[in-house]
């Protein structure tokens, strides 16, 4: 027994009760807040063509800006707060859509070189700035290719690939791609020795290799050159690699393939080519898409290659849920890679290309992504934008969300540079070519207080339900209370219901009847006397009796009254329409005020008293009205020896019934005047609810 008396108490105690709710509540409750704060500074169109990179090796960045002058194009170099160090100008055309700015250093000295493809008609031509080392390597206007012209605009791009030292003479050598559209030529690999100023290039492709990548797949200490191969269909010529068909081509320090490359016909396909190896493995990654309506066209897919070009594996990006196709992306994670696949959903893939995390993307719409340092951790998190939702989210490579922002950039071709400041501060800069702002990512110190909440939430439900329970037991305690004293007032009303004065001459009367030998007058008196007697210990016990028996009482002890005094007292009483009688009313409620008024309005009155009781309805209440024709409440107080209990009790009563219920019972008491001005009786009035608490 003992141990289910404090199991009871356990589970009935605040503490155990807020348990649940608390648990609840907490599931269902969003994150409180970011371990993450994602600041954007929108710097604005000025600063759309800037590039960060620390040019002299002091740890500090400076800025580099290009554009238009007259009557000249410029690379401009500035410090962090856009002070001039100098502008470096060209004859030719600097053409955002041939190059961007790109820096190297070929001769692993402290100084970075400035690299910039221009353009002269159909040439173009290489530039090299050492700018902070005035013996340094400066190169203008080294005549690279001619291109052909689509209505006399150049339609070709030069993609900077890497730096390796191919000749081996000390300094590197240059690695770059030329790609071309309607033009047709040139579509070749490239690489510059900077020492004996001469240019190797590929065997004529025939095809695009975009955005070239340097990797040392074969860990032979010598890179392996790939990139994004399309099949654009616009080189009618017949052609060693048609571009009607993406080919799986790397080559190597030599621009040679490695492998004899691999054709996937269709027209609009595209391979992404990215090196991958772990432990036991050492290959490519590749993904193929296709924009094409042709259902002859090999579906979109994710594919492992040996180094040797022979396929190991493959899924489609249907078997993964995604509707059309996947961006690729292969991030280098110490000593293995890491793959993940963007669309619909975000995944990250294990090296049986087997889905080992997913998460839902934060679009509805196509976006793009792109893998940056941003909080300078040395690990790189995804910075998806979708131009559509103009929004900005950011996750790490646990595919978890750190943060969420609005952003309208005016294109997709997002470019990054790192800003770092003389008190090592780092900002990651974004350019669009129209745009440029600053990103910075940021822990939230605040965000673990956020736990907090926590604990508060479960302690606040905890005294919630505390105050809840002590607010009952107040209100238990309360209600006992008033019933107690309910119960005192009862046997106080018992003992005042009947006065003392009127049972000792009722008696006298019925005594005198009997010597009078008046036997049915007695008997009658006698049995109403009981009926009044019975009538008040039978609702000894009772708060509330029906209108019905609450008259008859009464009417009960104003015939006791009118045989005692005659023609002294005369009463009446009357029912108005809709009382029914089965209402409750407050069993005192008439008897104490007709008593009242007999014993001290009527009484001390020489003759024709009169007592009149009317119960009628109004709205929601019965109304009672006790009328006599009396002395007054004025001249009976000087007259009488009464202690007014009763009324006392009755207010009391009242009081605390009022307490219990919603709608109150009132009364009133009014003196009464003739057109004398002279105390005419007395009018007492009762508002009972009709739909009383029982």
């Amino acid at each position: 027994m003992k141990v289910k008396s404090h199991l009871r108490r356990i589970i009935y105690s605040a503490w155990f009760l807020a348990s649940v709710p608390a648990l609840i509540l907490i599931l269902l409750l969003p994150p409180l807040g970011s371990k993450y704060k994602l600041i954007i500074e929108e710097i604005g169109k000025l600063y759309s063509t800037d590039i960060y990179c620390d040019l002299n090796n002091d740890g500090i960045t400076e800025a580099v800006r290009s554009g238009k002058g007259y009557p000249y194009y410029f690379v401009l170099i500035m410090d962090n707060n856009l002070r001039i160090y100098d502008q470096w100008n060209f004859k030719d055309d600097l053409n955002p859509d041939l190059s961007d700015v790109f820096f190297g250093n070929y001769d692993g000295d402290s100084f970075k070189e400035i690299y910039v493809f221009t353009c002269k008609g159909d040439s173009i031509f290489l530039n090299v700035n050492e700018f902070f080392d005035p013996t340094g390597l400066r190169l203008d206007r080294f005549f690279i290719t001619k291109t052909g012209l689509v209505n006399n605009v150049l339609t070709s791009a030069a993609y900077p690939a890497g730096f390796f030292d191919v000749t081996g003479d000390g300094t590197m050598e240059l690695y770059f791609s030329v790609a071309t559209g309607f033009a047709l030529e040139p579509r070749l690999l490239y690489y510059f020795d900077f020492e004996k100023k001469q240019l190797k290039s590929s065997k004529f492709l025939g095809v695009n290799c975009q955005f070239p990548r340097f990797a040392d797949t074969d860990s032979d200490n010598k890179p392996e050159i790939f990139g994004l191969m399309t099949a654009s269909g616009n080189y009618k010529v017949k052609t060693p690699f048609t571009d009607n068909s993406a080919w799986f081509m790397v080559f190597d320090e030599t621009l040679n393939f490695e492998f004899p490359p691999v054709e996937f016909p269709g027209l609009t396909n595209n391979l992404e080519i990215y090196p991958y190896f772990n432990a036991d493995f050492h290959g490519y990654l590749l993904s193929h898409n296709t924009g094409s309506a042709d259902t002859s066209v090999m579906k979109p897919r994710v594919m492992l290659f040996s180094l040797e070009g022979k396929k190991v594996k493959e899924h489609l990006y249907a078997d993964y849920g995604l509707d059309s196709y996947g961006q690729l992306v292969v991030l280098n994670d110490k000593h293995s890679y890491r793959i993940f696949v963007m669309g619909k959903d975000l995944l990250e893939l294990n090296s049986e290309l087997e889905v080992i995390n997913r998460s839902k993307s934060p679009f509805n719409s196509h976006y793009y992504n792109y893998a940056e340092d941003i909080d300078q951790d040395g690990k790189k998190e995804f910075i998806l934008y979708s131009s559509t939702e103009k929004k900005l989210a950011i996750y790490n490579t646990s595919l978890q969300m750190l943060e969420e922002n609005d952003f309208n950039a005016s294109g997709y071709y997002f470019k990054f540079s790192n800003l770092v400041t003389k008190d090592k501060k780092h900002k990651l800069y974004l350019t669009d070519r129209e745009n440029a702002s600053f990103l910075e990512l940021k822990k939230n110190d605040a965000y673990y207080l956020g736990y907090f909440a926590y604990p508060g939430i479960y302690l606040l439900i905890v005294l919630f339900i505390s105050a809840i329970n002590r607010i009952n037991t107040m209100q238990v305690r309360q209600k006992e209370n008033l019933n107690q004293r309910l119960l005192t007032l009862q046997l106080q009303g018992i003992k005042g219901q009947l006065d003392p004065h009127f049972t000792f001459n009722s008696l006298n009367s019925i005594a005198s009847l009997i010597y009078m030998e008046e036997r049915h007058a007695a008997y009658d008196y006698l049995n109403k006397f009981t009926r009044l007697l019975r009538g008040m210990l039978n609702d000894a016990e009772r708060i509330y009796r029906t209108m019905s028996e609450e008259l008859e009482f009464v009417t009960t002890y104003l015939e006791l009254e009118k045989m005692r005094f005659g023609e002294k007292l005369n009463y009446s009483i009357e029912v108005g329409t809709g009382v029914t009688g089965e209402e409750k009313v407050p069993k005192m409620v008439l008897h104490t005020f007709a008593e009242n008024a007999i014993k001290h309005g009527i009484i001390p009155k020489e003759s024709g008293g009169k007592l009149q009781i009317s119960v009628f309805l109004e709205s929601d209440y019965l109304k009672i009205i006790i009328e006599d024709n009396g002395i007054g409440r004025e001249k009976a107080a000087g007259q009488s020896l009464s202690t007014g209990k009763g009324l006392k009790i009755t207010n009391e009563f009242y009081d605390i019934l009022n307490q219990l219920n919603k709608k109150p019972i009132s009364h009133s008491i009014t003196d009464l005047y003739d057109i004398s001005g002279n105390p005419s009786g007395t009018r007492v009035e009762v508002m009972v609810p009709v739909f009383i608490s029982q």
